[in-house]
């Protein structure tokens, strides 16, 4: 039952021959069986119609001479043949001559006849078989003789050939059954061992191993033969795919070591020099305050000149502080802690009433909004992006400014709107670029670092930010942080 039941191919090929082999044997044993019948029933009926016709020739005289006792006589002959059950010979118009009966109690019951110009004929009955035969003498019909003969002798013979041809086609089956178990190993043999070796190198990736060559060369060895030269390339391919990777490798190992030395050596050059700005910087904002306070009967051109200075000393501080902080953007480790991002946007947003108090802004922001982020560059972040909104809201009458959050899928999204001037979205790639304004200065002052600096940040806390707005209508920014961010 193990055999029978195994997937293997050797269990395939096994069955695949018991039943083609079963199937034709069985086929052969029922077709000489049936032949058998066919050719003892033939023999039989060709028997009867023999001994009908000697009857028959026996029975013209008695017939002539309307002798019953003669005729009766010559049907009694027929105990010699065991098979016959009864006899009986009719003259022409069909009245009953003479019969003989095995069995003195059955009485011959002619149910079927020859019809006009039949000569001879036979009818089964069940068992049994009719045969029925002219009696002619001179070309003239004297009468007819029917002969009913029983077919157990010949059920018996078929069944003792059935018997004989069971032995020999199970013996048959047995040959073939050892034939195949002894013939199959051609087949499976090579089969197996290239099923054994692509499962080495489907679990290992051992592209070295080879598959066995059969002593055949028919095409299983060609199969075998076409899966090593497969192994073979692949081998050389893998060979030159990994020379290739640590060529790669290596290159990308010195070239980010070189890029990571030439961004050090960029953000400690911009840190200095921005730090290194500040104090003269300080100093001539200080002179252009103290200027602009004692110096009061100058000339209108000279305070004109006096404020330009200060105010251009107030732009390039800002310029520098956002300077400053794109570079602890990218160079400062991250400390991640959680952060209430939205008591973060209250304070802001009270910062920069504080700043303007002629100013009416109303202001949304949602509760629960909570990260785990680092506090000092979300900080960062949010400066920026409410600032944005509080600077772009600035010419609307009814300004309106909303920090929130939704949950999505993926995570929180949090997001920044405003009802200001908005932009054009075919543009809004050019938002996250360095030094890219999408306004003018004279209509709102900036230094186009601020949205640099943020995307550089949720960048390196794992996500992203981008933003919709349609002109005059607002916009809205939208970020979100992952867990899994870690610093570069």
């Amino acid at each position: 039952m193990r055999l029978w039941n195994s997937p293997s191919i050797a269990g395939k090929l096994t069955r695949m021959n018991v039943m083609v082999s079963g199937t034709a044997l069985l086929c052969a044993y029922f077709a000489f069986l049936g032949y058998d019948l066919f050719t003892l029933r033939q023999d039989l009926i060709g028997s009867l119609s023999t001994e009908a016709a000697i009857v028959g020739a026996n029975s013209v005289t008695a017939l002539i001479f309307d002798d019953q006792q003669a005729a009766e006589s010559t049907l009694s002959a027929m105990r010699q043949s065991p098979q016959i059950e009864w006899a009986v010979v009719l003259r022409p118009d069909g009245a009953r001559f003479a019969q003989y009966s095995r069995d003195k109690s059955l009485k011959p019951a002619m149910r079927d006849s020859l019809r006009p110009g039949e000569r001879w004929g036979y009818w089964i009955r069940g068992r049994n078989i009719l045969l029925g035969r002219r009696i002619e003498f001179e070309g003239k019909e004297l009468g007819s003789v029917y002969l009913l003969a029983e077919t157990s002798g010949l059920l018996h013979s078929a069944l003792q050939f059935g018997l004989l041809s069971a032995v020999i086609l199970l013996l048959c089956f047995a040959i073939a059954l050892l034939v195949t178990s002894a013939t199959r190993n051609l087949v499976t043999a090579p089969l197996t061992g290239l099923a054994e070796t692509a499962q080495i190198v489907s679990r290992d990736r051992d592209y070295s191993v080879r598959a066995e060559m059969p002593r055949s060369s028919d095409e299983l060895a060609l199969l075998v033969s076409s899966f090593n030269e497969m192994l073979e390339q692949i081998q050389e391919r893998e060979r030159a795919l990994q020379h290739s990777r640590s060529i790669l490798e290596q290159r990308v190992q010195e070239r980010t070591a070189e890029l990571t030395a030439a961004n050090k050596e960029l953000e400690a050059f911009s840190y200095s020099v921005a730090h290194d700005l500040r104090g003269p910087l300080q100093h001539i904002s200080n002179i252009a305050f103290l200027l602009q306070a004692t110096m009061q009967e100058t000339r209108p051109q000279d305070r004109e000149l006096i404020g330009k200075l200060f105010e251009g000393s107030q732009k390039m501080a800002a310029l520098i502080d956002d300077l400053l902080n794109l570079s602890r953007a990218t160079s400062t480790p991250l400390h991640r802690a959680e952060v209430d991002l939205s008591e973060m946007a209250g304070e802001i947003l009270h910062n920069l009433q504080a700043e303007e108090h002629g100013r009416c802004v109303r202001c949304t922001i949602a509760a629960g909004a909570r990260a785990v982020a680092d506090e000092g560059l979300l900080h960062v972040v949010l400066q920026n992006l409410l600032g944005n909104a509080w600077k772009y809201t600035s010419k609307v009458e009814d300004a309106a400014i909303e920090f929130g959050l939704r949950l999505e899928q993926g995570g929180t999204v949090y997001f920044v709107r405003d009802n200001g001037a908005g932009f054009d979205p075919a543009y809004a790639d050019r938002l996250f670029r360095p030094f890219q304004r999408l306004h003018s200065q004279s209509e709102f002052p900036g230094t186009g670092v601020g949205l640099t600096t943020a995307f550089r940040i949720i960048a390196r806390h794992g996500g992203k930010i981008w933003a919709e707005s349609k002109p005059g209508e607002g916009a809205t920014f939208f970020f979100t942080l992952s867990g899994d961010g870690t610093s570069s």
